[in-house]
Parts: structure tokens; sequence; C-alpha cells
């Protein structure tokens, strides 16, 4: 109710009215009008028209003001969602991808010269030397594997996990058991899994698939208090135990205790499910797709606008490169992405202007290598966007420019209520070549990052559908023949 009245407020001074002025003008009762104004009263939807009509909005501040105006009736476990969805993508906008100022060449002394004779280290500037030692010992080995069972909300680990990511190649396989909450209604999205989610799924995009977090639902995430040390992590010369806190550790060197150790993790991985789905598979990424589009819709948000709608057999057969030696499986699975997406009930594609011109200038598309994609023809270009334009202003896809910074243009995201996310890293992502997939089926997930992406055409985040129409026809005209 904040945003919908702070907006409003801005609105009014913009145009340089008063609250008095706008009543007489609006037929809205200047009462009502002031409450609101202070949050102390909703305004009625004829109330909210009235106020629209005469304010003389553009497209875009009509949007926002009713985007904010519905904010004040949903729930506030949606909302907050949302909110941690946004910081993932802006974080993952703003994420670094350029070679540290320094590198890390060595140790200035072993774990046994660190640690000596002790068992126990308490205080975080013990514990996190420990921890940082124990991982730079296990990375140099050409066998490195890590078991962990420490939740992601231990800020230490996953960001050295992140910047060693970062840094350098990381070979080692990495295991972690993530525990999630079971409580809660079906319909409720559980913000403590979608947390823990947006802090490892940055391990899962920059591992180049080496980091593999399972999870298990529990109804109690509190740790036994009988346990001093409830979470682990395993390497192949030792283990070390975390109190619930992360700041006290147990190290157990012994062959036995690591031994002990790793089939105790085992066992339970054995009772977890993976939490995510790689593959880097032109064919699979295709088909993976096709698994994260709901029967009734197609919800993507990228770069680049999608043009699927408006791929038939004669643009598969015309542009899909003819020598690669899984073509004739390749234009099958095209064939059948495409049909599906010509009648699709709802397409949903949001896209960022620059994306949009880089598409115009090259005909070349993020998600579709050129080694097996030829771009398009000035003309085809211009047909693509024309064609969209008309569409997206007859209501038939919901087509919208972002603003800058709401998504990273190294990525592709479908969602669907129930049948999982999909994220593709595309031509633009920086530490790999060719592309690859993170998929999660997790329901509760599934139900989070769909509505995030539901919900942002109508949003601040994004032009209105005029403004993305035009934007197109604009670039259609423009584009060089």
């Amino acid at each position: 109710m904040l945003l919908f009245s702070e907006y409003l407020r801005e609105l009014i001074q913009a145009k340089k009215w008063s609250v008095s002025a706008l009543s007489r003008i609006s037929g809205v009762e200047r009462t009502a009008i002031s409450k609101t104004l202070t949050g102390q009263r909703v305004l009625p939807y004829d109330a909210l028209d009235a106020l629209i009509d005469h304010l003389r909005l553009s497209p875009s501040e009509e949007q926002r003001l009713r985007a904010y105006y519905d904010t004040q009736f949903e729930k506030e476990g949606l909302r907050r969602s949302r909110e941690l969805v946004d910081k993932l993508l802006a974080d993952l906008v703003d994420l670094d991808f350029s070679a540290p100022p320094f590198e890390e060449t060595r140790l200035l002394v072993d774990l046994e010269g660190y640690a000596g004779d002790r068992s126990i280290f308490s205080g975080v500037t013990n514990v996190q030397p420990l921890l940082r030692m124990v991982l730079s010992e296990e990375l140099r080995r050409p066998d490195a594997s890590v078991d962990l069972t420490v939740p992601p909300s231990d800020v230490f680990l996953n960001a050295e996990l992140r910047r060693r990511y970062l840094d350098g190649p990381v070979t080692a396989e990495i295991r972690q058991i993530i525990a999630f909450d079971a409580s809660g209604a079906a319909e409720d999205i559980n913000l403590h899994n979608l947390e823990c989610f947006c802090r490892i799924f940055p391990l899962c995009l920059l591992s180049k698939r080496h980091y593999h977090p399972y999870y298990y639902y529990d109804n109690s995430l509190t740790a036994r208090y009988t346990d001093p040390f409830p979470y682990f992590l395993v390497t192949h010369s030792c283990v070390v135990c975390l109190s619930e806190d992360g700041r006290h550790a147990m190290l157990l060197r012994g062959s036995d205790q690591v031994t002990g150790y790793r089939r105790h993790f085992q066992s339970l991985l054995r009772r977890c499910r993976e939490l995510i789905q790689y593959t880097a598979d032109p064919i699979e990424i295709l088909e993976s797709y096709q698994r994260c589009t709901d029967a009734d819709g197609f919800y993507m948000v990228m770069d680049q606008p999608c043009f699927g709608r408006f791929y038939d057999e004669t643009v598969i057969g015309q542009y899909l490169r003819p020598g690669l030696p899984f073509y004739d499986r390749l234009e099958e699975t095209a064939r059948r992405r495409f049909a599906g997406l010509r009648s699709a009930e709802r397409f949903h594609t949001l896209f960022t202007q620059s994306g949009l011109e880089r598409f115009a200038a090259s005909g070349s598309l993020d998600d579709f290598p050129t080694d097996l994609v030829a771009p398009f023809p000035p003309e085809v270009r211009r047909q693509l966007m024309a064609e969209m334009a008309r569409l997206i202003r007859a209501g038939e896809i919901t087509g919208r420019i972002l603003l800058p910074g709401t998504f990273p243009d190294y990525l592709s995201m479908h969602t669907s209520q129930r049948s999982g996310i999909g994220f593709f890293t595309t031509e633009r992502f920086p530490l790999q070549d060719g592309f690859c997939s993170v998929q999660t089926r997790e329901p509760n997930l599934c139900r989070a990052f769909h509505g995030w992406l539901t919900h942002l055409p109508d949003s601040p985040q994004a032009l209105s559908r005029e403004e993305t129409a035009a934007a197109l026809e604009r670039l259609a005209r423009e584009t060089a023949g």
C-alpha cells in the first residue's frame, strides 16, 4: 500500500496539482484521496480509473500505478517471493566475470601445520581459515570431491565456492544436501526454500556442471540441541563438522572417520532428490525447453525476443545448418517444439531493447549458436519484428521490453506453473563455450519463478504494450535491406 500511495503522490506533484483541484476535476472525494495518500484507505477501483483519466498518465505511468494498486490485495508471501527472485536476477546482472586482480598460488602453511594437535576450533577467525585450507588442499587433487550438508545460509562457504569458480577452472565434484522446509499450505510460496535456491543457483551456473545440490523435506529445520556439530564437510583427507551458527568446528583426520562420514553421506543421498538437472546437448536442451512449457502457454524471458511462434517447417528447413551430424534428430525435435509454440494459447516473451537491437543488426539468435542456425537476412528480420508488433497490439502475444538491470543478458529462462524452470546459458555467457541448461522441477520453486515472470509484463520493470510494439515497428522500418 505504501508503494501505491507514494507513487500516486509523485504523479500528483509532477502535474503540480493540489488534492482539492484533482478532487474537483475527477469527482473523487477529497477525503478519499487524502487518506489514500497517507496509506489510511484503499482507493476504490472506479476512483482509481477516474484519477488515471484526469491525471493524463503515459502508458508506462498508468501501468506502474495499476501494478502498485494490485499489490495491495495480494499475499505478503507472493510479494516477498518476487522480491527474492528480483534480487537474485539483479545480482546475476551485476556479476563480474572478469579475471580477479590476484591469484591464490600457494598456502603459507599446510593443514597439518595449521591444525597441529587441535581438533576443536572456535570463532570465525579460526573456523574460516580452517575451511579455506581444507578446500584448497582438496581442490588441488586431480580426483577432488567435496560432500557437504552445510546449509546455503552459511555465507562464508557459499561465497568461497563462488569466488573459486570465478577465479578459474574448478573440476572438483561438489555435492551438497539441503534441507527444504515442508511446512505451510501447498499453494503458498515457501520463502525458506526459495532463499536456499537463490543462494546456490549462481554456483550451479558457474560450476560447469560440477556442483550438484540435492534436497529433502523436513518438518523441523532446527538442529537437535544435543548435537553441537549437526553439519559436516568431507574431503579425501578429513571431515570438518560444523555448529549450527558456523562459529565452531571439529576436525577429524582419521581414515576410518573419513570413510564413515563418506558412507553416511551416501546413505543420506539415496533418500534425497536432485535439485538441478544439467545438460549441454543441443537436442536435450530443445527437449528441456519443451518440458518447461505448460500445455496452455509459453513463458520466456531473455535478452532477445523469442520469435518461435513464427517458425514454420519452411523456416526450420531453410535456416537449420544441414551438415550437422545430428541434423535429423535436431530437425525433428525443432519441428515438434515450434509446432507447439504456434498453437500455444498464451505466449509470453520478455526481452530488452539492446537485445532487440542486436537481433535487428545481426539476425543471429543468442540461444541458438550460428554453427547450428544460420542468421536471418534483413527481410526476414523485418517480417518477424513487424508480425510480433502486430500480435502484441492485438493482445495475441504478451511481449514486453524490460528495463535494464532486470534480467542478465547471458541467460534465457522458461517457466511453467508445474512442469519446471529452465535456465539456459546463451552465446553471451562469458565462462564457457557452447550452451548449457540448468533446470529444476521442485514445485514450490516453479510457482515462485512462474509468478515472477507472469507478473512482469504489468510491472514497473517493463514498458507498456504500446511502447513495446512501437519499438519493434521502428526497428523493422530501420533495418537495412
